[in-house]
């Protein structure tokens, strides 16, 4: 995609996010990018095409990674740990990603599970997740449903910090351009911690990274682990802090 397109993308999302895809003019949208309406309409006619256009993208950057990484045989706290990795790259490069989808998900939800599962190379892989749960984790913790739940725990840490920034930046941040993508890194600790809870063995031996022996652990003087003296906030660009009403 070229730089240009990806330009009226972004935009795009920001006026979709004011005013929704009904509101939304392709004029604002031209003013938004600030090129003229002639040179939008070179790229895209109407906004409903542009508007499925930032769908289609955001999918693209998304689905197959997952895909990917659920059709290994890997634990599956360690694909859990894997998409989350996925997720939060690409929401600290475009954290309005999370308020688009949504926006959607509010407007359209059947179009979007449509979108995604035309674009899966493999969903019936979901079955590979479901025999993983019965297997894997402590299943009286999930109720009826357990993927839902699954769904629910895994996502709902991730996303909502990217939801919140606006409060969190204003509130607990003092709008320093470093202390959201920290509270980022540091709630996936927090939230890898809370999901092993639910599994029978939180610390499966594939992605263990080399254990120290007991007795060379104890030697190690503690001068040399860093100590924590909390994180320097500075100033956050809210221009791409978008809120929706």
């Amino acid at each position: 995609m070229v730089d240009t397109e990806r330009a009226i993308l972004q935009a795009a999302k920001v006026v979709f996010l004011k005013k929704g895809l009904a509101g939304a003019s392709m004029k604002d949208i031209a003013d938004e990018t600030g090129m003229s309406r002639t040179l939008l309409h070179y790229y895209y006619r109407k906004k409903e095409t542009l508007f499925r256009a930032i769908l289609l993208d955001i999918v693209n950057k998304i689905i197959p990674k997952i895909c990917s990484i659920i059709e290994t045989d890997l634990p599956l706290i360690v694909k859990i740990e894997r998409v989350i990795d996925v997720y939060h790259d690409l929401l600290i490069e475009d954290p309005l990603i999370p308020h688009f989808m949504l926006m959607e998900v509010r407007r359209d939800p059947q179009a979007l599970v449509t979108l995604i599962r035309s674009h899966s190379t493999n969903f019936g892989s979901l079955q590979r997740i479901q025999q993983q749960i019965k297997d894997e984790m402590k299943i009286e913790l999930l109720g009826e449903s357990p993927l839902a739940h699954l769904f629910v725990s895994m996502y709902g840490p991730l996303l909502f910090p990217f939801l919140a920034r606006p409060a969190l930046n204003e509130v607990f941040f003092e709008n320093e351009p470093e202390a959201f993508p920290q509270f980022v890194r540091e709630r996936k600790a927090i939230a890898m911690t809370m999901l092993r809870g639910l599994f029978k063995n939180p610390h499966p031996n594939p992605v263990e990274k080399n254990v120290v022996d007991e007795d060379k652990t104890k030697s190690i003087d503690s001068k040399i682990l860093p100590k924590s003296n909390g994180v320097k906030r500075r100033h956050i660009n809210s221009e791409t802090d978008i809120s929706i009403e």
